[in-house]
């Protein structure tokens, strides 16, 4: 440490003596202050008392918010550094370092050190800070705008050390904040360091080897601080440097005692800043700075570029605030990232007031301004009318900076200036408004780039603009390279955006300006395809490009629109290429067919010409084949031609094959040739042989006949050699059934689409193709075979055995026809003769004994003749037995079989049936039964029964008569007929069993389910029910199902008539009165002779009540049957409860509990249950007579009911009141009518409520009963009977406000009791109680008053409870305006129509104002209840301007004062809008004093140019100027109102020409190169374009090159300037004014007036003149402000002719001087001085005259820049090619074309040129435009300048202006030939100097040649 502090002062010492010295004599004078300081102002040491007292209070009184301010004290140094002032070349730095060290010894944890390399603290600046609320920084506002207004920005570091140190410019001192021992004050009271120690310590944490910086502040930190300003330190925000002008580069780092711990350093920092543009109009300027931050030394710099654009803004007077009264003007600075912002781990904060808030807008850029914050500085405040002020300019801003971002491509690219737009919402809602302005100010600009297609750049409206499909803009550029015309596109009125904004993250920022998205803007496309005739245009791969994305974008086309556009081309019949559209194809049938393979596409396409394009079949063109095929989308593309117009691919040629086959009529025509096609198409391989035999077999044929046959369903071979004419003869027999026999056309050879065909080859190939048969493999028709109808040989019955065998073998399907046609015929030869193989036997020698034994039943049956077909017919045994010959002893006895079958099927004869029978017992003893031919015999119906002929399993075998009686009563079963059969079919009961005859104990299962009720219930004998009863004992559980069923028949016997079982009741003592009275059916016994009960369990299982329970479920059902009861029925049924109560009084309550679910009594509304029945007493006598109640019907029952008063109760009927208020609630189904009620029903009705409301079990009887109460106007009232509504209980305590007649309060005296005790009630039913209700009761009221009194009382009685109804509408209220005139009267008007105050007095015949009808008190009532405004409001300040323009009288001019001066103040885009539309006139100046008229706005024009408005006013017809204030502010801001609601100003309306009339004496040519145009006034204008401008070198060189080549003519006539202003068609006002001097740039000459130029040459006139002439000569489209400035810096000028010292003089003074550029452009446009001026006069003999028209001579023709330049280039190389004699020539070739455009006629005789300009009207030359003239080519001399000051740099880098190469020689060029002599030219010398040519000199060793 010791040798570190010895270094340390060893370099204090060699930083030089006079350097110590002079911070010797600083630190004194320092010390010396600050002892001053603590002398006179802190009155320490001194005797007497401390004058100090407002510093004294101003710690504490700003104390909350020093504490506020602790989260900004960090920032606070960056502010006062910001204030510092800086050497020139040094780059203003502020560095923060923390360190653990505690440098001042106090026992601090850290220090952070502030390093900053200002100038110093100034003698103010240390007094500053010894004070309180007087920084340094108030009065910069004005110009800086920076914080500092509050004076205690230091002091906030006290928040975080009690002890700051400051070391700068020879000050040491501390602070402390404990109040010192003599004065008593803290934080301010300065303290000498006299410890020099602190420098080393500071020195070493700073860095031992760096110089340490002027300014140092030390903070020792408390303990509790460390940590938080850590935390700040390391989220100090980066963009903080973009705001602050001074402030270049800031470093946090930490300082470390451990040599272990590297310091971490993060470095922010400006790296570049560069003026990008300036606006002069706006006042605005651009500028890119390049912010960089880097976190550690290590790490990786992170970089960000932010346009930063600044405009100031006029402060508008109502947004002034105090303390900030003299600011004039709002700077608003918007900075628009480039890439990521730079955030440091902070939010994007996205307002900065210099500093950064804690404000995230979600908006892209950054908005600084000098918005007033909140005391923590964290938020601006939202509802400060400064800050609502600046909001309002953030539009303008914005609009100015995003419009100059979009079209400028140098600094961003088309679409990157679109991601500052804010299309997220903010969280702040004045953000938002600020939002919707800008993008409102948006839509009306041309900033959406957009699409030309041809690389050039456009912009549109967003409304104009539209967003179409990624796809479809490939489309179009691939177009557009093909030469595609999209003409058509402009027509459609809108254009695309551009591609850079067509991604995903460009929809918000296009969403936002209403840009149309892809969705909304699909028929667009459509529409383009249409308008360009797209789809004609393209080649193929692009039209299947297209035709894909159409087919991927359906909805592109309106609906139908699609379907008329040409779309598809193909090959028609002629071969050529057609378009057509789907609409056409559907309409014509068209068939449009492509292939996927390229060969078939190309073979398909020649066949399918050749077949004639068979049923308007076409395909693609090839090309276009290709190009679908090979599309990556294909099969796309494929599927959508499919779907969209059934364009279908051939996958191969059989698919079109087939297609062919379904075309009958083509194949007609061409169905041999259809062959050849198949044939070829297999030679060439396109079909399979599979494929050709399915199209072979479906293909028509032309048979043997000639004819063609489509349909067939079997092909035969051809006749010749064929196995089917032996058995069928040579005529095809089944030719009808479509058996086609193969002809022999397809055996001759032909050629087809350039094939051969040798002979037989086709015939050969469809042979073996077609599937042709012969016998056996022929398939049998579906039809008779002729031949087997007649006798066949042996062989013939062979071959056809044969035919049948093959395809039974073959399974083949065998037609019923054919084969029953061989079954049927008569070709068998048997031993009778010939039969049909049915009848036909072929039996074994056991088969012949069988067939013998029954021969009496096979009469009809024969035996093949076997000797005729010898042993082979036994090889086809089962082709017989197929044809139903029977074989063998099987076959005989299926033949017995089949012939009792058939005879079963009919009634049988008692012989026959016991043959039948005697048959099965053979066959069972046998074993030989068949149960199929079982089952056949079983259904037959051939056994005779009691119901007729019956089948065997349908009958029943009974042995008892009675039962069988019985059986037939209730069945419908058929019971054998023993009678007819006898006793002999006992012996057969095996055989019937077999045959399903039913007998024994399984007939009561058979009856129980075919139980059948009979028709006439009196024909069921006991014995019935016993047998039904028997069925159900013998079923058991089996029997549920027949329980059911005969349970609800009639079949029981009672003691009344037959009764169903659940009817029925077994009798029992107990319910003998209940019985008897409800005549319960009993069953009668004796019918059954008493033995009934032995079936009790089965008469239960069917219903029969037989115990108590069942008995009670009968009473109850019974009585549902009988009622109504009637009225004695009903007193018995009482009466009988009454008995039954003490006798069985548990089942009597069953029974009550049944009853009282039943409709028992009578009422007044019919048959009611108990329970909603009501039996009458005296309490229900008040309200009966209004509400319709169930009383029980006392004339229906009589008077008796009411002895059963206790038997009914028990039931559930209502006796009393207080039971049956339910009832009351249901009873009244309306509003009562007036006068029914009675003061006793009217407390009746409350106690009902009253009830109701402690129930809240039916809380819906009790509002629809409320609801009917507050439509009755029952209540009686002071002003009559009111509904509930209406009504209001007058309270005790209103008594002292309001009187009864006031109101329709409820009058108690009529009641006769205290209706306070029903409020609850009367509430419910919507009597107004409380005071809010009242309230609106009596403000409904107010229409219906017309007393004074009244209507005061009530409008103190509300604004008393401060009544305010919030869902009234103004239009809604009526307020009360009493006539002064006439006591107690007055009206009602709307609230519309009044005001609280009108100051002015303006409405009194249009609004009410009430502060002149009531008390103050009562205005805030009218205000918030009746929404009375304040003021009027700009509509009816609109009104107002209607009613002046309507009665069209003059208007006093102080009331047309007062109207704009409200509209100035309120004016807005709403103000704005609403006076556009509804003012039509504007005030202009009366010729009555102190009046105005009120003009159209459109004959009348704004006075904006003092000069014009002088003119016309001066001569006798002028036009009307619109009337201003004398204030000039108020007449300036009045003037741009004007200007938005369309009053034209007269500036921008006048027209002007100028006329220079012909001098008699001519035009003289004056030289005033030295006098006007002078080497002083370029210089001045180029450095004003450089400086104040920043306009581009090579821009201002091009603007100032026409004053170089100015010609100056003197004209003796005036030059008069016409000025014109129009009024519509006829009306226009003209005025001539004199101009003294005229540049023509078109000719480049400048006209003198005469008499002007030689009066007064030097005179303010000719200055003035001459300074505006020039000035918008240059610039004639830039700003006013510039064109201004320029002007007057010229004008100032002029007097000294531009003499060298007074232009340094006043470039100085405007702080501008001149580049390097320019120099260098001066020196070589006036290097030659006045002998090259003389010379470019020589030029014109006295054989000329000169006309006005350009010095550079036209070319022959039109031509470009680059021709130009190439012509210029061209000469340069002739030059140096050449030498003298080449230069001689180029100059006499420009000589010639200069002399090829000049006039030499005299000018009195003109004539114009073809270019001319300048036309002649009698005598007066009247300038117009040749917007055809080319501009000037680069000269000669300017191309080798700029080579020649490259290489002059390159040679002599120490030099900074070419000029010092040689001053006297600059303009000249060295062109080096060749190695031994250099050629010299000078392009300035005239070409007469060309003709004296020097001998060859040498110099320094190398020959030249001067020309």
């Amino acid at each position: 440490m010791v040798l570190k502090k010895i270094k340390f002062q060893y370099r204090l010492k060699g930083r030089g003596s006079k350097v110590s010295r002079e911070n010797k004599l600083k630190e004194e004078a320092a010390k010396q202050h600050v002892e001053e300081i603590r002398t006179k102002k802190f009155s320490i040491g001194a005797a007497e008392p401390n004058p100090l007292t407002e510093d004294r209070s101003a710690p504490s009184r700003n104390e909350a918010f020093c504490w506020a301010m602790y989260q900004r004290c960090t920032l606070s140094h960056g502010t006062d550094s910001e204030d510092n002032t800086y050497d020139d070349g040094v780059e203003p730095t502020l560095e923060f370092v923390l360190t653990e060290k505690d440098i001042i010894g106090c026992d601090a944890p850290a220090t952070l050190l502030v390093f900053n390399n200002e100038i110093g603290f100034s003698r103010r600046n240390m007094e500053s800070l010894c004070s309180v609320g007087r920084s340094t920084k108030k009065g910069k506002r004005q110009t800086q705008g920076f914080v500092g207004e509050k004076g205690i920005g230091f002091k906030s570091v006290f928040l975080v050390s009690k002890q700051p140190h400051i070391f700068s410019n020879g000050y040491q001192v501390r602070f402390s904040e404990e109040p010192h021992e003599y004065c008593s004050i803290g934080y301010i009271v300065p303290e000498w360091i006299g410890d020099e120690s602190l420098i080393f310590y500071i020195s070493d944490v700073y860095g031992s080897d760096e110089i340490l910086p002027r300014t140092i502040i030390v903070l020792p930190l408390r303990p509790d601080k460390v940590e938080p300003v850590r935390r700040q330190l390391s989220q100090l925000h980066p963009e903080l440097l973009l705001f602050l002008s001074k402030i270049k580069r800031l470093y946090v780092r930490g300082s470390s005692s451990d040599p272990k711990d590297i310091d971490a350093v993060s470095a922010i920092s400006i790296a570049s800043e560069t003026n990008h543009a300036v606006s002069r109009d706006q006042r605005a300027v651009s500028r890119v700075i390049h912010l960089s931050i880097k976190e550690q030394p290590d790490a990786a710099e992170e970089t960000c570029q932010y346009c930063m654009w600044t405009q100031a803004f006029t402060v508008k007077p109502e947004n002034k605030v105090e303390g900030r009264e003299n600011v004039d003007e709002w700077v608003i600075c918007l900075a628009f990232p480039f890439g990521k912002r730079l955030k440091r781990g902070t939010s994007c904060v996205g307002v900065f007031a210099f500093l950064p808030t804690s404000m995230v807008t979600n908006f892209p850029f950054i908005l600084q301004a000098d918005f007033i914050l909140a005391s923590s500085r964290e938020v601006i405040l939202l509802d400060n009318k400064w800050n609502l002020g600046i909001l309002e300019c953030v539009p303008s801003a914005y609009f100015g900076a995003f419009t100059s971002c979009v079209k400028d491509i140098s600094l961003f690219s088309i679409s990157q200036a679109f991601e500052f737009l804010p299309a997220r919402a903010s969280s702040f809602q004045a953000l938002n408004q600020v939002r919707e302005s800008i993008k409102k100010k948006l839509l009306e600009a041309d900033i959406v780039p957009v699409e030309t297609f041809s690389g050039e750049a456009s912009f549109c409206k967003p409304r104009c603009a539209l967003r179409i499909l990624p796809k479809f803009r490939e489309l179009l550029f691939l177009m557009k390279e093909q030469g595609v015309s999209l003409s058509g596109m402009s027509s459609l009125k809108k254009y695309v955006v551009h591609s850079s904004l067509d991604e995903v993250k460009y929809d918000p920022m296009l969403n936002f300006l209403g840009v149309p998205s892809v969705d909304n803007t699909l028929d667009w496309h459509g529409k383009c395809i249409i308008e360009c005739n797209l789809v004609s245009q393209v080649a193929d791969d692009v039209y299947i490009d297209l035709l894909h994305f159409i087919s991927c974008n359906g909805r592109i086309f309106p609906a139908g629109t699609l379907d008329s556009v040409p779309l598809f081309k193909f090959i028609n019949q002629s071969g050529k290429v057609e378009f057509c559209s789907s609409l056409k194809i559907k309409r014509d049938g068209y068939y449009l067919r492509y292939a996927l393979g390229t060969e078939l596409q190309a073979w398909l396409s020649k066949c399918n010409r050749k077949l004639g394009s068979p049923g308007y079949t076409f395909f693609i063109p090839n090309s276009t084949q290709n190009a679908l095929v090979t599309h990556p989308r294909s099969s796309d593309l494929q599927s959508w031609f499919l779907s969209y117009v059934c364009i279908e691919p051939y996958h191969a040629l059989s698919d079109y094959a087939w297609e062919l086959l379904n075309c009958d009529i083509v194949l007609e025509r061409h169905a041999i040739a259809f062959a050849y096609f198949v044939y070829h198409s297999h030679i060439k391989k396109f079909l399979s042989d599979s494929e050709v035999s399915q199209i072979c077999q479906s293909m028509p044929i032309a048979d043997s006949s000639g004819f063609i046959r489509f349909k067939r369903n079997e092909i035969l071979v051809p006749a010749t050699g064929s196995k089917w004419i032996k058995l069928f003869g040579p005529i095809n027999p089944f030719s009808q059934l479509n058996y086609v026999d193969i002809g022999e056309c397809y055996s001759s050879s032909r050629k087809f689409a350039g094939e051969h065909t040798p002979d037989k080859v086709t015939l050969s190939f469809l042979r073996n193709h077609t599937g042709a048969h012969d016998l056996p493999e022929l398939l049998p028709p579906n039809a008779e075979l002729q031949a087997a109808s007649s006798e066949l040989t042996s062989d013939q019955a062979f071959l056809l055995l044969d035919w049948i065998r093959f395809h039974r073998t073959k399974g083949s399907m065998l037609h019923d026809s054919f084969i029953n046609s061989i079954r049927d015929g008569k070709w068998l030869k048997t031993s009778s003769g010939y039969n049909c193989p049915r009848q036909s036997v072929l039996p074994s020698e056991t088969g012949q004994v069988l067939f013998e034994t029954m021969k009496n039943v096979l009469t009809s049956f024969s035996v093949v003749d076997q000797k005729f077909y010898g042993n082979r017919i036994n090889l086809y045994t089962d082709e017989l037995k197929f044809l139903g010959v029977s074989c063998g002893l099987i076959g005989v006895q299926n033949t017995v079989m089949d012939q009792y079958k058939h005879l079963a099927s009919s009634q049988m004869s008692k012989e026959c049936a016991f043959s039948l029978l005697g048959f099965i017992c053979l066959l069972r003893e046998k074993n030989m039964l068949d149960e199929g031919w079982m089952r056949a015999i079983r259904e037959g119906r051939w056994l005779k029964t009691c119901r007729g002929y019956s089948a065997p399993n349908a009958s029943v075998l009974l042995q008892c008569d009675l039962e069988a009686e019985a059986v037939q009563i209730i069945t419908n079963l058929h019971v054998i007929d023993k009678m007819f059969y006898g006793n002999k079919l006992d012996s057969f009961i095996p055989e019937l069993a077999l045959l399903g005859v039913t007998s024994n104990s399984m007939v009561y299962k058979l009856v129980a389910e075919s139980f059948t009720f009979p028709t006439n219930a009196h024909s069921i004998t006991c014995d019935c029910a016993f047998l039904i009863l028997m069925c159900i004992r013998h079923l058991q559980s089996a029997a549920t199902s027949f329980v059911e069923e005969v349970s609800d028949k009639p079949w029981l016997k009672t003691i009344f008539v037959f009764k169903c079982p659940s009817e029925g009741v077994l009798f029992d003592p107990n319910w003998v009165c209940l019985l008897n009275i409800l005549e319960t059916p009993i069953i009668d016994e004796e019918f059954y002779n008493h033995s009934i009960r032995s079936y009790t369990d089965e008469l239960k299982a069917v219903g029969v009540t037989i115990d108590n329970d069942n008995a009670l479920e009968v009473v109850v059902t019974r009585t549902r049957s009988i009622l109504p009861l009637a009225p004695a029925k009903m007193i018995s049924l009482l009466q009988c409860i009454r008995e039954m109560h003490k006798t069985m009084p548990s089942q009597i309550t069953e029974l009550l509990n049944c009853l009282r679910e039943e409709k028992l009594f009578k009422t007044r509304h019919g048959y009611k249950k108990p329970g909603e029945s009501i039996l009458f007493n005296s309490r229900w006598a008040y309200i009966s007579f209004f509400i319709d109640l169930p009383l029980i019907d006392d004339s229906y029952y009589g008077i008796s009911i009411y002895g059963y008063r206790e038997e009914v109760k028990i039931m559930g009927v209502i006796n009393y009141l207080e039971e049956g208020a339910m009832f009351v609630a249901r009873g009244l189904s309306g509003p009562i009518e007036v006068g029914h009620l009675t003061a006793e029903a009217t407390i009746a009705l409350l106690d009902c409520i009253k009830i109701l409301m402690q129930d809240a079990q039916d809380q819906c009887s009790l509002n629809a009963f409320l609801e009917n109460i507050t439509k009755s106007e029952f209540l009686k009232t002071s002003s009559g009977y009111k509904m509930p509504k209406d009504c209001l209980l007058l309270q005790e305590a209103w008594k002292d406000m309001l009187e009864e007649i006031d109101a329709p309060v409820i009058d108690e005296r009529f009641y006769g009791t205290a209706m306070s005790a029903y409020e609850d009630q009367l509430k419910a039913m919507g009597v107004k109680i409380n005071a809010l209700e009242v309230c609106s009761l009596l403000a409904s009221s107010f229409p219906t008053l017309a007393e004074n009194s009244s209507i005061s009382r009530i409008y103190t009685f509300l604004g008393k409870f401060k009544w305010s109804q919030e869902s009234l509408e103004r239009t809604d209220s009526q307020i009360w305006i009493p006539d002064q005139n006439i006591s107690g009267g007055g009206q009602w008007v709307n609230s519309e129509c009044c005001i609280l105050h009108d100051r002015g007095n303006l409405f009194g015949s249009m609004l009410y104002s009430l502060d002149k009808y009531y008390d103050k008190d009562l205005l805030s009532l009218f205000a918030t209840a009746f929404r009375v405004i304040e003021f009027p409001s700009v509509c009816h300040y609109t009104q107002l301007w209607g009613h002046w323009e309507s009665n069209e009288e003059n208007i006093i001019l102080s009331q047309c004062s007062l109207f704009w001066d409200y509209v100035l103040q309120n004016w807005n885009p709403e103000t704005e809008n609403i006076l556009k539309q509804n003012l039509t006139r504007v005030p202009v100046v009366s010729s009555s004093e102190g009046h105005v008229l009120l003009v159209s706005k459109d004959a009348v024009f704004i006075p904006d140019d003092l000069r014009l408005k002088k003119l016309f006013t001066s001569s006798g017809d002028c036009p009307l100027f619109a009337w201003l204030p004398k204030n000039s502010i108020s007449a300036i801001k009045l003037s741009e109102v004007y200007s938005c609601l369309g009053v034209k100003k007269i500036s921008e309306t006048a027209k002007y020409h100028v006329k220079i009339l012909q001098s008699p004496d001519g035009v003289n040519i004056v030289d005033k190169r030295n006098e006007l145009i002078n080497k002083g006034l370029i210089r001045m204008i180029l450095a004003f374009l450089a400086r104040k401008i920043q306009m581009p070198t090579d821009k201002r060189h091009c603007i100032v090159k026409p004053l170089l080549h100015l010609q100056a003519f003197e004209n003796a006539e005036k030059i008069l300037v016409c000025y014109e202003v129009s009024l519509g068609v006829n009306i226009t006002f003209r005025v001539e004014s004199k101009k003294v001097v005229h540049w023509n740039k078109k000719s480049n000459c400048l006209v003198i007036d005469r008499e002007s130029y030689t009066s007064s040459m030097t005179g303010v006139v000719f200055a003035s003149w001459f300074a505006q002439e020039i000035t918008e000569g240059l610039l004639p489209e830039e700003r006013t402000d510039a064109v201004n400035s320029l002007r007057n810096l010229i004008q100032m000028g002029f007097p000294s002719q531009f003499e060298e010292n007074s232009v340094d003089f006043l470039l100085t003074r405007e702080n501008i001087e001149l580049s390097l550029e320019d120099e260098e452009f001066l020196i070589a446009a006036f290097s030659l001085g006045k002998e090259q001026h003389v010379s470019s006069l020589e030029k014109y003999d006295s054989t000329w005259t000169v006309q006005f028209c350009p010095s550079t001579p036209f070319p022959p023709q039109e031509r470009t820049r680059q021709e130009q330049r190439a012509t210029t280039t061209e000469r340069c190389r002739l030059i140096t090619k050449c030498g003298a004699s080449g230069s001689e020539l180029l100059l006499k070739k420009r000589d010639h074309e200069k002399r090829a455009w000049i006039e030499t006629k005299d000018l009195k005789r003109p004539k114009r040129p073809p270019t001319a300009f300048w036309s002649h009207d009698g005598g007066v030359w009247n300038e117009t435009k040749d917007l055809k003239m080319p501009k000037r080519p680069p000269s000669a001399f300017w191309l080798f300048m700029e080579d020649f000051r490259r290489q002059s740099k390159l040679d002599h880098p120490q030099l900074k202006v070419v000029s010092a190469v040689s001053l006297s020689r600059i303009a000249t060029v060295i062109f080096k030939l060749s190695n031994h002599c250099v050629i010299v030219f000078n392009p300035f010398l005239p070409r007469y100097f060309l003709k004296r040519l020097q001998k060859p000199v040498e110099k320094n060793g190398t020959p030249c040649l001067m020309l």
